[in-house]
């Protein structure tokens, strides 16, 4: 006779980290080994809270209910369930509803009871503290790949700050940390790690979602609570995170929040400043500005949107271009504009280099936007002279950029020293803003094949000779950069072409599909932009081999040529096309190029240059 399996027994108690956060509490390895959150979490499993009986309290009332919380007591266990709106597959709703547990729409108020009760800490407090290697580590990472183009923080003293546990007692601290965090291992995850110190598998754990849900939930959500610096940073921070996580209307939320913040605080205005900031604190604030008025410009340009801040609208001066331990000795006396006494900063000078190419984007954007207004007559003609020749522009940018150090004008391999590799990433991120810068002022042009496949192809010849080491770090961004080549080539697309000019564009599009493979490899939401271009490519050239059959065949006696071309290629002359000569023109029909993901046809509120990656917004 069979014997009848075992029944398995439930857990009859929870373990400290699964009763606070309200989850299930499973056992997979046995009934004495830690559960599988507390691996997952790499944190000791503990049952040191004390028992209470089961059941209602004895005299109580029929309806009454426990509390939900005692006094420096643990959160009652209930049952967290998605919010109304989230797809249970999102991974970031998932580690939100179960990881954190708000008690009257304040997670800040619940305690832990292994702290003083003068210390709240909410679970994610806890998380952090029994993570805090990992978070050094991803600060570290932060400062060598994201930094250099974000220097949102002033790493020697961040630094000291972290090391002694302050962002713990501080929740505006505690958001921004989390949220760089959240951007660092994210960046890692998608293969923006350029060396071989830090192991990938030890920055995944916990995921970028968890950080993003505890900077997320440290932000109050009343927003004239969130005073001072750090709410401002966070939110900025978490903006960036959502461009490489591909959630734009994300980059769009947190990008208000951060320009409502700064107005609150006055960050548009030095005067407006407090007196008794240090010259550290001076600097810091300086960066952020800046920092969030070159994203505010690029996301107008390239993911959609208007340009909230006007660079001639703000009293903030440029960041003083020396090198950060500089900054961190000079706690008193302020920092001297000519930089004599101290050693200049090659990368800070190429940093503030990039804010006057934006400053230039923000007018170019003006003036074409201005041209192609017709909606509203406006009094544009009444304060702006006439418009200066793009050319000139050009000539202007390229002189100035001849006058900046040797060290930015062409990008070095990565070597892994952060301390040289800064100064390439400034290079690189150099060279994709006068790519940008280019590519807007000559989509404002009446331009032929030629011409923009000449822009076109100039950008990614400029993209070819940066080290790829550098392009992954910057990641995601970049990507939306290339928007603007598809978007170009697109255009020629649509229009008439020759059979030598399409070769030109096929070869430009080939090129762009390798690029975006080795941009690509490794992020967690690639969205097969390099296939799918080869595939558009491979499934236009099916059809002009097609037509070309066709046309062989309309040569054959007794054959209608006009039946032979319904539906295929329409020649621009109404005759049918002949490949043997080059220079004959045609039209691509409409329906071949629907799924283009750089389509014209946009518009101005899809940004400049509609985005590369529109399906990753979902």
């Amino acid at each position: 006779m069979p014997q009848r399996p075992r029944k398995v027994q439930r857990i009859s108690r929870a373990c400290d980290l699964c009763h606070r956060r309200s989850i299930k509490c499973t056992k997979t390895r046995g009934p004495l080994e830690p559960c599988q959150n507390c691996v997952d979490f790499d944190i000791p499993c503990t049952y040191e809270r004390p028992l209470r009986k089961r059941g209602g309290r004895r005299g109580a009332r029929q309806g009454e209910q426990e509390p939900a919380c005692q006094p420096g007591g643990d959160v009652a266990a209930t049952t967290i369930s998605p919010r109304p709106g989230h797809s249970e597959d999102d991974p970031q709703t998932g580690v939100t509803a179960q990881l954190s547990t708000p008690v009257n729409n304040n997670p800040w108020a619940i305690t832990d009871p292994h702290y003083s009760s003068d210390s709240p800490l909410t679970p994610w407090k806890a998380l952090a503290t029994a993570c805090h290697s990992v978070v050094q580590e991803l600060a570290q990472v932060y400062f060598e790949i994201v930094y250099p183009i974000f220097p949102l923080f002033h790493p020697p003293s961040f630094l000291r700050v972290l090391r002694d546990e302050k962002h713990l007692k501080d929740q505006g601290l505690f958001a921004s940390t989390m949220a760089m965090c959240a951007l660092a291992s994210a960046r890692a995850r998608d293969g923006g790690l350029y060396s071989n110190q830090r192991l990938r598998s030890r920055l995944s754990h916990p995921p970028a979602e968890v950080f993003w849900a505890a900077a997320k939930e440290s932000i109050p959500r009343d927003l004239a609570a969130a005073r001072g610096v750090e709410y401002m940073r966070a939110c900025a921070i978490l903006s960036i995170a959502a461009i490489q996580n591909g959630q734009i209307r994300d980059m769009h939320q947190y990008l208000g929040l951060y320009h409502t913040l700064s107005i609150m605080e006055g960050l548009h205005d030095e005067k407006l400043w407090p007196r008794d900031l240090s010259v550290v604190d001076v600097e810091v604030r300086r960066r952020l500005f800046w920092s969030m008025y070159t994203l505010d410009v690029f996301s107008a340009t390239v993911l959609g949107g208007i340009i909230r801040f006007r660079e001639v609208q703000s009293n903030v001066r440029y960041p003083s271009e020396v090198n950060d331990d500089v900054l961190d000795s000079a706690t008193e006396a302020p920092i001297s504009a000519d930089c004599t006494t101290h050693g200049p900063s090659v990368w800070m000078r190429g940093w503030n280099f990039t804010t006057d190419l934006y400053r230039i984007l923000e007018h170019a954007i003006d003036g074409q936007r201005q041209m192609q207004r017709t909606a509203n007559e406006s009094p544009w003609s009444l304060f702006r002279p006439t418009p200066v020749p793009h050319p000139l522009i050009m000539e202007h940018v390229h002189s100035l950029f001849s006058a900046l150090p040797s060290q930015l004008q062409s990008t070095k391999p990565a070597t892994g020293d952060p301390e040289h590799d800064i100064v390439g990433f400034q290079s690189a991120n150099i060279q994709a803003t006068l790519q940008l810068l280019s590519m807007v002022l000559s989509s404002s042009e009446a331009q032929g094949v030629e011409e923009k496949c000449e822009v076109a192809g100039n950008v990614l010849s400029v993209f070819s000779t940066v080290p790829i080491e550098y392009l992954k770090a910057i990641s995601s961004p970049l990507l939306y950069h290339l928007g603007g080549i598809g978007f170009i080539l697109g255009s020629v697309m649509e229009g008439s072409l020759s059979e030598v000019s399409y070769q030109r564009v096929r070869k430009l599009l080939l090129d762009m599909a390798a690029l975006l493979s080795q941009m690509e490899s490794g992020l967690t939401r690639s969205t097969g932009a390099s296939e799918r271009l080869k595939s558009q490519v491979k499934r236009i050239d099916d059809y002009m081999d097609t037509t070309r059959h066709a046309n062989m065949r309309s040569e054959q006696p007794g054959i209608d040529q006009s039946q032979h071309f319904e539906g295929y290629m329409r020649p621009t002359s109404g005759q049918p096309v002949d490949f043997d000569d080059p220079l004959a023109y045609f039209e691509l029909p409409s329906d071949l190029l629907d799924d283009w993901p750089w389509s014209s046809g946009a518009g101005l509120l899809e940004g400049m240059f509609p985005m590369a990656l529109r399906k990753t917004e979902d």
